[in-house]
C-alpha cells in the first residue's frame, strides 16, 4: 500500500504539482476560456507572417483593445454612442484578417455616414458556440450594456450534443458524471486542467474541420451522392441538439432583450452546399468535405437545419434576422475555405449585415441618423 501511495506521488501527483506551478508562473497557452468563464485577453497586438494562404495579405496585423475585443476602443461617453457587439466563432473574430479589413471593421465603415456614432467591435471567438457566446454576454456584454448585438451563429453547433452539460457544468457546480466534466469543474480552478480542457477543445475543433487552413475546391475529390442517401444523412441531425439549439438561441434573446439590448440574429453561410462555383467551376454539391465521404451538400444542408432555428425564431420573436447564408454568393473569391472568409469575402459580409441591419437601427434609433440608408 505504501509502495503504491508513493508511486502515486511520484509519477502522478509530483509531475502535475510542478507543473501547475510552472502554468501558473508563465502559461504559453493562453486561454481565453477558464472552466467556463471566458477570460478576455485585452491590449494585445499580433503581427502575423502568412505563409500558407495566398488569398490573404502576406502580414496580417491583430490589435485586442482594453476591453478585449477587436476594434476601436470604446467611445466616451458610452450611453451617447450608437454601440453595437458583433459575437460568433472564428467567422466573426477573422483572426486571419487584419485590423480594419475584418467584416465588423466594413462594417463600421458603411455605417458611419448614416450613423455617426456608431461604433462596431468584434467580440468573436475562436470555436466558440451558443454556449459561449451566452457565457460571454452574462459575463461582459450585459455589464457593458450595448445598444445592439450581432450574433452570427450556428457553425460550431452542429450536432454539439455536449452543450448540454456545458450548461449544468459551470464554475459554481462541480460535476464528476464525466472525465471531461471532471475537467471542466478543476479547470475553474487549475492551470493545469484550463490548458489540458483547451486542447481538448481543439482537438475537437480540428476533427470537425474548423482549423483554418486554405483549401481550393479544384483539388478535391468529386463524390456522387444520391439524394435518398443525402436526406437520410440529414434526417439525423433533426435531434436533441438542434432542440437544444434552439432554446439556446431563445435564451440570447431573452437575456438580450431583458438588458435592454437589441440581440440581431444572422444566418452562418458556407461555400459548399449547391451550385457551381463561379471561379472554379466546380460543383459545391460534390467537393468532398472534411470526412471522407461527406459531400459538400452533406456538410452544408446539416447546418440549413441549424439557419432554419434562425429564421424561425426571427419570425416567432419578432427578432431581427439578417438571412447571411442565403444572401452571401458561393463563391471561392469570397471564402478561403470552406467557411472562412477573404477579404473580399469579409467586404461583402458587410454590406449584407448594413443592408439588413440600417434600416432596423434607423427604426429603432432614429435620434442617432444623420442621413438615410444608402
Amino acid at each position: 500500500m505504501k509502495r503504491a501511495l508513493f508511486v502515486i506521488v511520484t509519477v502522478v501527483v509530483g509531475p502535475a504539482l510542478v507543473a501547475e506551478l510552472l502554468l501558473r508562473l508563465h502559461n504559453p497557452i493562453q486561454s481565453r476560456v477558464r472552466g467556463d468563464r471566458i477570460v478576455l485577453l485585452a491590449n494585445r497586438s499580433y503581427s502575423i507572417r502568412n505563409t500558407t494562404v495566398p488569398r490573404l495579405p502576406p502580414v496580417i496585423t491583430v490589435h485586442v483593445n482594453s476591453l478585449g475585443f477587436r476594434g476601436p476602443e470604446s467611445p466616451t461617453p458610452f450611453s451617447d454612442a450608437l454601440t453595437i457587439v458583433a459575437v460568433g466563432g472564428s467567422t466573426t473574430q477573422s483572426f486571419f484578417i487584419s485590423d480594419g479589413l475584418t467584416w465588423p471593421d466594413r462594417l463600421a465603415a458603411r455605417l458611419k455616414p448614416t450613423f455617426p456614432s456608431a461604433w462596431v467591435a468584434n467580440a468573436g471567438l475562436d470555436g466558440h458556440s451558443t454556449f459561449g457566446h451566452l457565457v460571454l454576454l452574462e459575463d461582459y456584454l450585459i455589464p457593458l450594456r450595448p445598444k445592439v448585438v450581432l450574433f452570427l451563429i450556428g457553425l460550431n453547433d452542429v450536432d454539439r450534443q455536449d452543450l448540454s452539460p456545458y450548461e449544468l457544468e459551470t464554475v459554481r457546480r462541480w460535476s464528476l458524471a464525466s472525465p471531461m466534466s471532471a475537467l471542466k469543474s478543476f479547470a475553474a480552478h487549475s492551470e493545469l486542467a484550463s490548458t489540458l480542457l483547451n486542447l481538448a477543445r481543439s482537438w475537437q475543433a480540428y476533427q470537425r474541420g474548423l482549423v483554418n487552413q486554405p483549401i481550393d475546391v479544384r483539388g478535391r475529390e468529386l463524390l456522387t451522392v444520391d439524394e435518398s442517401a443525402l436526406q437520410r444523412y440529414v434526417d439525423g441531425f433533426a435531434n436533441s441538439a438542434l432542440t437544444a439549439y434552439a432554446d439556446r438561441v431563445n435564451r440570447l434573446v431573452d437575456r438580450s432583450r431583458a438588458a435592454g439590448i437589441e440581440p440581431v440574429l444572422i444566418t452562418q453561410p458556407m461555400l459548399l452546399g449547391s451550385g457551381v462555383d463561379d471561379v472554379t467551376g466546380v460543383d459545391l454539391g460534390r467537393v468532398r468535405a472534411n470526412a471522407p465521404g461527406q459531400s459538400g451538400a452533406m456538410y452544408w444542408r446539416p447546418l440549413e437545419l441549424y439557419n432554419d432555428v434562425v429564421r424561425r425564431i426571427g419570425r416567432e420573436r419578432g427578432t431581427i434576422v439578417i438571412d447571411l447564408a442565403r444572401a452571401l454568393p458561393k463563391s471561392s473569391s469570397f471564402f478561403y475555405d470552406f467557411t472562412h472568409y477573404t477579404v473580399e469575402g469579409s467586404d461583402r459580409v458587410a454590406q449584407i449585415v448594413a443592408e439588413g441591419l440600417c434600416p432596423a437601427l434607423a427604426a429603432r434609433f432614429p435620434s442617432a441618423m444623420r442621413r438615410p440608408c444608402e
